[in-house]
Protein backbone atom coordinates (compact mmCIF):
# COMPACT_ATOMS: atom_id res chain seq x y z
CA UNK A 1 0.00 0.00 0.00
CA UNK A 2 2.61 2.35 -0.44
CA UNK A 3 2.24 4.08 -3.19
CA UNK A 4 2.53 8.08 -4.12
CA UNK A 5 -0.83 9.78 -3.75
CA UNK A 6 -0.82 10.96 -7.39
CA UNK A 7 -0.99 7.16 -8.54
CA UNK A 8 -3.80 6.16 -5.51
CA UNK A 9 -7.65 5.35 -7.36
CA UNK A 10 -10.59 5.55 -5.29
CA UNK A 11 -11.55 2.78 -4.03
CA UNK A 12 -15.36 2.60 -3.13
CA UNK A 13 -17.50 5.96 -1.90
CA UNK A 14 -15.98 9.12 -0.59
CA UNK A 15 -16.80 8.30 3.08
CA UNK A 16 -16.32 4.76 3.68
CA UNK A 17 -14.90 3.30 7.02
CA UNK A 18 -11.25 2.04 7.04
CA UNK A 19 -12.84 -1.41 8.28
CA UNK A 20 -14.93 -1.75 4.97
CA UNK A 21 -12.21 0.01 2.85
CA UNK A 22 -9.83 -3.13 4.48
CA UNK A 23 -13.03 -5.56 3.92
CA UNK A 24 -12.66 -4.99 -0.05
CA UNK A 25 -9.01 -5.46 -0.22
CA UNK A 26 -8.19 -1.72 -0.10
CA UNK A 27 -5.56 0.61 1.46
CA UNK A 28 -6.61 3.57 3.86
CA UNK A 29 -4.20 6.40 4.00
CA UNK A 30 -3.50 6.83 7.84
CA UNK A 31 -3.84 10.56 8.00
CA UNK A 32 -6.73 11.43 5.84
CA UNK A 33 -9.13 8.26 5.81
CA UNK A 34 -8.47 8.17 2.15
CA UNK A 35 -9.38 4.52 0.86
CA UNK A 36 -7.31 3.53 -2.47
CA UNK A 37 -6.98 0.54 -4.46
CA UNK A 38 -3.51 -1.35 -4.45
CA UNK A 39 -1.38 -1.46 -7.32
CA UNK A 40 0.04 -4.27 -9.23
CA UNK A 41 -2.81 -6.79 -7.63
CA UNK A 42 -6.08 -8.11 -9.10
CA UNK A 43 -8.25 -7.11 -6.89
CA UNK A 44 -10.87 -8.65 -4.01
CA UNK A 45 -13.51 -7.48 -6.13
CA UNK A 46 -12.55 -8.36 -9.47
CA UNK A 47 -10.59 -5.82 -10.85
CA UNK A 48 -7.06 -4.77 -13.03
CA UNK A 49 -5.49 -2.25 -11.10
CA UNK A 50 -1.48 -1.86 -12.89
CA UNK A 51 0.47 1.39 -13.79
CA UNK A 52 2.46 1.51 -16.94
CA UNK A 53 5.47 3.54 -16.83
CA UNK A 54 6.91 6.38 -19.39
CA UNK A 55 9.40 4.95 -21.21
CA UNK A 56 12.12 5.67 -24.22
CA UNK A 57 9.56 4.14 -26.61
CA UNK A 58 6.38 4.37 -24.57
CA UNK A 59 4.03 7.47 -24.59
CA UNK A 60 1.69 6.73 -21.80
CA UNK A 61 -1.08 9.11 -23.32
CA UNK A 62 -1.01 6.80 -26.08
CA UNK A 63 -2.13 3.61 -24.09
CA UNK A 64 -5.61 2.26 -24.58
CA UNK A 65 -6.78 -1.74 -23.68
CA UNK A 66 -6.71 -2.89 -27.10
CA UNK A 67 -10.12 -5.07 -26.76
CA UNK A 68 -12.12 -1.94 -26.16
CA UNK A 69 -9.67 1.50 -27.28
CA UNK A 70 -12.24 3.07 -25.17
CA UNK A 71 -10.92 1.91 -22.13
CA UNK A 72 -8.65 3.96 -21.04
CA UNK A 73 -5.86 5.15 -18.06
CA UNK A 74 -7.99 6.32 -15.06
CA UNK A 75 -4.89 8.22 -14.21
CA UNK A 76 -2.60 9.54 -16.92
CA UNK A 77 0.57 12.10 -16.86
CA UNK A 78 3.78 12.40 -18.94
CA UNK A 79 5.35 9.93 -16.67
CA UNK A 80 3.03 7.19 -16.13
CA UNK A 81 -0.69 5.80 -16.89
CA UNK A 82 -2.76 4.04 -14.49
CA UNK A 83 -5.49 1.35 -15.57
CA UNK A 84 -8.67 0.08 -13.04
CA UNK A 85 -11.23 -1.84 -15.40
CA UNK A 86 -13.01 -4.80 -14.48
CA UNK A 87 -11.42 -8.68 -15.08
CA UNK A 88 -15.16 -9.31 -17.23
CA UNK A 89 -14.31 -5.89 -18.94
CA UNK A 90 -13.10 -4.04 -21.80
CA UNK A 91 -13.07 -7.13 -24.20
CA UNK A 92 -10.52 -9.38 -21.46
CA UNK A 93 -10.62 -12.78 -22.41
CA UNK A 94 -11.43 -15.69 -19.32
CA UNK A 95 -10.45 -19.44 -19.73
CA UNK A 96 -10.64 -21.99 -16.80
CA UNK A 97 -7.45 -24.41 -15.91
CA UNK A 98 -8.35 -27.00 -13.11
CA UNK A 99 -9.91 -24.50 -9.87
CA UNK A 100 -8.23 -21.48 -11.36
CA UNK A 101 -10.20 -18.83 -13.88
CA UNK A 102 -7.72 -16.74 -15.68
CA UNK A 103 -8.37 -13.54 -17.32
CA UNK A 104 -6.50 -11.88 -19.86
CA UNK A 105 -5.96 -8.29 -21.49
CA UNK A 106 -3.96 -6.40 -23.95
CA UNK A 107 -2.76 -2.87 -23.42
CA UNK A 108 -1.62 -1.63 -26.11
CA UNK A 109 0.07 2.11 -27.90
CA UNK A 110 -1.88 3.87 -30.05
CA UNK A 111 0.54 5.21 -33.05
CA UNK A 112 0.42 8.15 -34.14
CA UNK A 113 0.49 8.51 -37.89
CA UNK A 114 1.63 11.37 -40.54
CA UNK A 115 -0.14 10.62 -43.99
CA UNK A 116 1.25 12.47 -47.01
CA UNK A 117 0.11 12.46 -50.55
CA UNK A 118 2.46 9.34 -50.92
CA UNK A 119 2.22 7.39 -48.07
CA UNK A 120 1.71 7.22 -44.07
CA UNK A 121 4.67 6.79 -41.60
CA UNK A 122 4.68 6.78 -37.88
CA UNK A 123 7.77 7.01 -35.53
CA UNK A 124 6.04 5.48 -32.74
CA UNK A 125 7.32 2.39 -31.46
CA UNK A 126 4.67 -1.06 -31.01
CA UNK A 127 4.00 -1.58 -27.78
CA UNK A 128 2.15 -4.66 -26.11
CA UNK A 129 1.31 -5.31 -22.47
CA UNK A 130 -0.29 -8.81 -21.50
CA UNK A 131 -1.87 -8.60 -18.25
CA UNK A 132 -3.43 -11.96 -16.82
CA UNK A 133 -5.52 -12.22 -13.55
CA UNK A 134 -5.46 -15.58 -11.71
CA UNK A 135 -8.32 -16.28 -9.34
CA UNK A 136 -8.68 -19.51 -7.68
CA UNK A 137 -12.10 -21.01 -6.34
CA UNK A 138 -12.62 -19.94 -2.98
CA UNK A 139 -9.31 -17.47 -3.07
CA UNK A 140 -7.12 -14.41 -4.30
CA UNK A 141 -4.40 -15.75 -6.39
CA UNK A 142 -1.30 -13.34 -7.47
CA UNK A 143 -1.50 -11.32 -10.45
CA UNK A 144 1.37 -12.17 -13.65
CA UNK A 145 2.76 -9.78 -16.12
CA UNK A 146 3.58 -10.84 -19.78
CA UNK A 147 5.18 -8.14 -21.40
CA UNK A 148 6.06 -9.12 -25.17
CA UNK A 149 7.80 -6.46 -27.27
CA UNK A 150 9.90 -6.83 -30.72
CA UNK A 151 12.77 -3.97 -29.06
CA UNK A 152 14.08 -4.28 -26.17
CA UNK A 153 12.94 -1.97 -23.46
CA UNK A 154 14.41 0.09 -21.03
CA UNK A 155 15.42 -1.98 -17.96
CA UNK A 156 12.35 -2.67 -15.95
CA UNK A 157 13.10 -3.52 -12.05
CA UNK A 158 10.33 -5.38 -9.99
CA UNK A 159 10.50 -5.89 -6.37
CA UNK A 160 9.32 -9.14 -4.93
CA UNK A 161 10.40 -11.82 -2.50
CA UNK A 162 10.91 -14.42 -5.84
CA UNK A 163 11.30 -14.33 -9.51
CA UNK A 164 10.50 -17.14 -11.52
CA UNK A 165 11.84 -17.28 -15.27
CA UNK A 166 10.00 -19.15 -18.64
CA UNK A 167 12.44 -19.35 -21.31
CA UNK A 168 12.83 -21.14 -24.45
CA UNK A 169 16.03 -22.89 -25.01
CA UNK A 170 17.98 -23.48 -28.32
CA UNK A 171 18.24 -26.96 -28.23
CA UNK A 172 17.65 -30.42 -25.65
CA UNK A 173 20.97 -29.15 -23.80
CA UNK A 174 19.03 -26.51 -22.80
CA UNK A 175 22.82 -24.99 -22.51
CA UNK A 176 21.51 -21.77 -24.37
CA UNK A 177 18.59 -19.86 -24.73
CA UNK A 178 17.10 -17.96 -26.99
CA UNK A 179 17.38 -13.52 -25.80
CA UNK A 180 14.28 -11.84 -24.57
CA UNK A 181 14.11 -9.74 -27.25
CA UNK A 182 14.33 -12.29 -30.00
CA UNK A 183 11.71 -12.09 -32.76
CA UNK A 184 8.61 -15.13 -32.41
CA UNK A 185 10.22 -18.32 -33.32
CA UNK A 186 9.05 -19.92 -36.65
CA UNK A 187 8.93 -23.86 -36.73
CA UNK A 188 7.58 -25.99 -38.71
CA UNK A 189 4.59 -28.44 -36.89
CA UNK A 190 5.78 -31.36 -34.67
CA UNK A 191 9.26 -30.19 -34.27
CA UNK A 192 10.25 -29.51 -30.60
CA UNK A 193 10.16 -26.68 -28.25
CA UNK A 194 12.18 -27.24 -25.15
CA UNK A 195 11.01 -25.05 -21.85
CA UNK A 196 12.59 -24.22 -18.83
CA UNK A 197 10.94 -22.98 -15.93
CA UNK A 198 13.69 -21.65 -12.92
CA UNK A 199 13.11 -19.55 -9.57
CA UNK A 200 15.64 -16.92 -10.06
CA UNK A 201 18.14 -16.96 -7.62
CA UNK A 202 16.83 -18.73 -5.06
CA UNK A 203 17.62 -18.37 -1.35
CA UNK A 204 17.33 -21.66 0.20
CA UNK A 205 18.75 -24.21 -2.11
CA UNK A 206 16.22 -26.70 -0.06
CA UNK A 207 13.30 -24.81 -2.06
CA UNK A 208 10.84 -26.72 -4.52
CA UNK A 209 9.42 -25.05 -7.70
CA UNK A 210 5.53 -26.79 -8.41
CA UNK A 211 4.55 -26.54 -11.64
CA UNK A 212 0.74 -26.24 -10.83
CA UNK A 213 0.07 -25.72 -14.49
CA UNK A 214 1.54 -24.43 -17.88
CA UNK A 215 -0.50 -23.82 -21.18
CA UNK A 216 -0.38 -22.41 -24.89
CA UNK A 217 -2.50 -19.68 -26.29
CA UNK A 218 -3.17 -17.23 -29.30
CA UNK A 219 -2.26 -13.89 -29.09
CA UNK A 220 -6.40 -13.65 -29.10
CA UNK A 221 -6.36 -15.77 -25.93
CA UNK A 222 -9.85 -17.11 -27.54
CA UNK A 223 -8.36 -20.84 -26.98
CA UNK A 224 -6.36 -22.11 -24.43
CA UNK A 225 -4.17 -25.66 -24.81
CA UNK A 226 -2.96 -27.16 -21.38
CA UNK A 227 0.43 -28.31 -21.77
CA UNK A 228 0.79 -29.67 -18.36
CA UNK A 229 -1.31 -29.88 -15.20
CA UNK A 230 -0.17 -30.35 -11.53
CA UNK A 231 3.66 -31.32 -12.42
CA UNK A 232 2.26 -33.98 -15.28
CA UNK A 233 2.17 -33.55 -18.89
CA UNK A 234 -1.72 -33.75 -20.02
CA UNK A 235 -3.40 -36.96 -19.86
CA UNK A 236 -6.18 -35.89 -22.53
CA UNK A 237 -3.68 -34.82 -25.14
CA UNK A 238 -3.56 -37.52 -27.39
CA UNK A 239 -0.68 -36.61 -29.30
CA UNK A 240 1.43 -36.26 -26.42
CA UNK A 241 1.89 -32.76 -26.95
CA UNK A 242 4.27 -32.33 -23.73
CA UNK A 243 7.31 -34.27 -22.68
CA UNK A 244 8.96 -33.96 -19.25
CA UNK A 245 12.99 -33.48 -19.52
CA UNK A 246 14.47 -35.35 -16.72
CA UNK A 247 18.37 -35.43 -17.01
CA UNK A 248 19.38 -38.54 -14.60
CA UNK A 249 23.23 -38.13 -15.65
CA UNK A 250 23.14 -34.14 -13.97
CA UNK A 251 19.88 -34.33 -11.77
CA UNK A 252 18.57 -30.75 -11.87
CA UNK A 253 18.34 -28.74 -8.82
CA UNK A 254 14.62 -28.81 -7.17
CA UNK A 255 13.90 -24.99 -8.29
CA UNK A 256 14.74 -26.21 -12.18
CA UNK A 257 11.79 -27.58 -14.66
CA UNK A 258 12.03 -28.47 -17.91
CA UNK A 259 10.04 -29.78 -20.37
CA UNK A 260 9.63 -30.46 -24.46
CA UNK A 261 6.94 -29.60 -26.43
CA UNK A 262 5.82 -30.30 -30.19
CA UNK A 263 4.83 -27.44 -32.08
CA UNK A 264 1.19 -27.36 -32.69
CA UNK A 265 -1.11 -25.30 -34.74
CA UNK A 266 -4.51 -23.37 -33.54
CA UNK A 267 -7.51 -23.88 -35.49
CA UNK A 268 -11.17 -21.66 -35.47
CA UNK A 269 -13.90 -23.84 -33.18
CA UNK A 270 -16.16 -22.92 -35.72
CA UNK A 271 -14.75 -22.87 -39.52
CA UNK A 272 -11.68 -25.18 -38.40
CA UNK A 273 -9.65 -23.44 -40.14
CA UNK A 274 -5.82 -22.26 -39.02
CA UNK A 275 -5.84 -19.65 -36.46
CA UNK A 276 -2.41 -17.75 -38.19
CA UNK A 277 -1.92 -16.17 -34.78
CA UNK A 278 1.87 -15.76 -32.46
CA UNK A 279 1.56 -18.41 -29.56
CA UNK A 280 2.83 -17.77 -26.18
CA UNK A 281 3.08 -19.66 -23.14
CA UNK A 282 2.52 -19.17 -19.42
CA UNK A 283 2.74 -21.15 -16.14
CA UNK A 284 1.77 -21.02 -12.96
CA UNK A 285 4.36 -21.67 -9.85
CA UNK A 286 4.35 -22.13 -6.37
CA UNK A 287 7.53 -22.03 -4.10
CA UNK A 288 7.57 -24.86 -1.63
CA UNK A 289 9.46 -25.28 1.43
CA UNK A 290 10.10 -28.92 2.75
CA UNK A 291 10.37 -27.88 5.91
CA UNK A 292 7.10 -26.01 6.47
CA UNK A 293 4.89 -29.25 4.46
CA UNK A 294 5.16 -31.68 1.83
CA UNK A 295 6.15 -30.60 -1.97
CA UNK A 296 4.21 -32.37 -4.56
CA UNK A 297 6.34 -32.34 -7.45
CA UNK A 298 3.87 -34.20 -9.50
CA UNK A 299 6.08 -36.02 -12.66
CA UNK A 300 9.05 -34.15 -12.59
Amino acid sequence: CHIPKRQQVSCGPKRIGSKACIAKGCCVDLDTGYCYYPLEECTADRHFVFVVHRTFSVNPASLVVAGNKSCTPVICTADFAVFKFPVTGCGTHAFVVGETTIYLAEVMALARLNSLNYGVITRDSPFRLLVECRYAEGSLASTGYLVKNPYLPNGILSHGVFGVQLRIATDDTYSRFYPQYHRPLRLLLGRPVFLEVQLLNAPDPSLVLLVHYCVAYPRSAQAVWVLVYEGCPNPLDYGHTSTLHINHKQPLPKHHRRFEIRTFQFMDHVTHRYLREEIYFMCSTEVCSPSAKPCVEGCF
